[in-house]
């Protein structure tokens, strides 16, 4: 994940042996064109930055350069940390509730919105691990998708 912070590198290699590339390879490889900007139809080949295009096109010119490609994938891994710990919470919170099975729920967090899925044996259970989710900081939204078995 640090990889892609660190725009100097153009590539990083792991202890395995294996290449990891880094931002400046993710950016060669999404402009095809190599005019050296990020067009929106180049963008199409990831969908991070598809998505969120607009946001990461900060002088607004319907193009990204490499800086802010750069800038793009740091904010992201950003997203992703505090997305992990959000994850993390919700999972700590909920097997710290008795009579909560924790283990039996999947906990899944995009941008703050938490997903809970899996099964339990009662409709309360599910229903109080949505409460719970809820009351854990940085949780936007609760979509509950606790079956009951």
């Amino acid at each position: 994940m640090l990889l892609l912070l660190s725009a100097a590198a153009p590539a990083q290699t792991t202890v395995e042996g294996t290449t990891v590339p880094g931002p400046r390879a993710d950016f060669a490889a999404l402009d095809r064109n190599r005019d050296g900007h990020i067009s929106r139809v180049e963008a199409l080949a990831n969908a991070e930055v598809q998505k969120r295009f607009a946001a990461f096109d900060t002088d607004k010119d319907g193009l990204l350069s490499e800086s802010e490609y750069a800038l793009a994938m740091e904010d992201n891994e950003k997203r992703i940390l505090r997305d992990s710990l959000i994850t993390a919470r919700v999972k700590a919170a909920l097997l710290a509730e008795k009579g909560i099975p924790s283990l039996s729920i999947a906990v899944e967090t995009y941008e703050g919105r938490v997903q809970l899925s899996g099964f339990v044996k009662a409709p309360d259970i599910a229903s109080r691990a949505g409460r719970v989710t809820a009351g854990v900081s940085g949780v936007r939204t609760v979509h509950n998708n606790i079956g009951v078995k």
